[in-house]
């Protein structure tokens, strides 16, 4: 077990002198910490950083974003991915608007209880915007912490997660805001999964995984299951008028999303023509296909383009498909049909 004190003052040191000009960092706002924090779940910080800047640009406070319509800003995130997220940040400033007269709560149990607001969620923003004593640990953490302590255990399981976050608790500096965001940034650039960059390392004197010359074989993961593969034939729907027919998905996978008619690929044209009460042509042949992949999941799909005389009050101009909210999957689609 390494020694505590000395870890934590000179990862500090190190943080204070190497760390990233991010634009996060660079506000005391809650509630843009906040977003910031929702943003980078799952997604690289290169990514993230035009998406903030445009949001906090747009909606300059948290009653701006709370007052916003979901559509507008499912379409905003377009791109990002994981839509889920957005929702749930949406619905929770919304509470914190008219619970907490629109101020984010610095008290740890009532922030806890907003909608989409986890342990990482929850640490990292009470610590950082209220510099409450709690730890956020995401997957470079859980990497820089099993290293250090030779950690062989299933950083998969919530119970090796909660015995490591209770762990960087027992003993966390006053600037724990400061100290979370050290560990993301050794993990994020110095201490990463493949190439890690012991040599300087400001703390690896600490680390009994680089002391044994055993890094690379930590974290312990448990071998991730295969993605399920799903086949879908997509159909072009066009009417007279060169309007195509979209549907608003309901599912929780990309709800709000707007998306062509999406079919397994058995399906039989008489089927569709029952479903959307539609006469229809035969389709074109393929005009392109698409490989999606999503974190559990990947679509393997097929473009086709069909025709119709009937109406459908799902139809709509293809002029105004550029400004619905879509997943990238259905975006990569339409470019298949540019030019048609």
């Amino acid at each position: 077990m390494f020694k505590r004190t000395k870890f934590n003052d000179t990862l500090l040191n190190w943080y204070q002198a190497n760390k990233r000009q991010l634009p996060w960092r660079e506000t005391s706002d809650p509630f843009k910490i906040w977003l910031s924090e929702v943003m980078l779940q799952q997604t690289q910080v290169i990514t993230v950083i035009p998406y903030f800047e445009k949001f906090i640009t747009k909606y300059k406070d948290l009653d701006a974003l709370a007052n916003a319509d979901e559509e507008a800003l499912l379409k905003d995130w377009e791109g990002l991915g994981y839509y889920n997220r957005i929702r749930n940040f949406h619905h929770a400033v919304k509470e914190v608007q008219e619970k907490y007269d629109s101020k984010v709560p610095s008290k740890p149990e009532e922030f806890f209880s907003l909608k989409g607001v986890g342990p990482y969620i929850g640490g990292a923003v009470q610590s950082i915007a209220f510099n409450n004593q709690l730890a956020a640990v995401d997957g470079n953490v859980l990497r820089v912490m099993t290293r250090l302590n030779r950690d062989n255990r299933d950083t998969t399981k919530v119970s090796v997660q909660k015995d490591i976050k209770n762990f960087i608790e027992s003993d966390m500096p006053l600037e724990a805001g400061d100290f979370n965001q050290a560990l993301m940034e050794l993990g994020a650039t110095i201490c990463t999964p493949r190439t890690p960059k012991c040599v300087v390392c400001p703390v690896r004197e600490h680390c009994e995984a680089f002391k044994k010359g055993e890094v690379m074989n930590y974290p312990v993961k448990k071998k991730a299951k295969k993605k399920a593969e799903y086949y879908y034939n997509v159909f072009f729907i066009l009417n007279d008028k060169n309007e195509v027919l979209l549907f608003k998905q309901e599912g929780d996978l990309l709800k709000g999303m707007y998306e062509l008619p999406r079919f397994d690929v058995d399906t039989s044209l008489e089927s569709i023509e029952e479903k959307y009460g539609l006469s229809l042509s035969q389709p074109s042949d393929a005009i392109g296909e698409h490989k999606h992949v999503f974190t559990h999941k990947i679509w393997f799909m097929e473009g086709y383009v069909v025709r119709t005389t009937d109406q459908h009050e799902n139809f709509i101009s293809l002029d105004k498909v550029r400004d619905l909210p879509m997943s990238v999957a259905m975006q990569k689609m339409f470019k298949m049909i540019d030019g048609l």
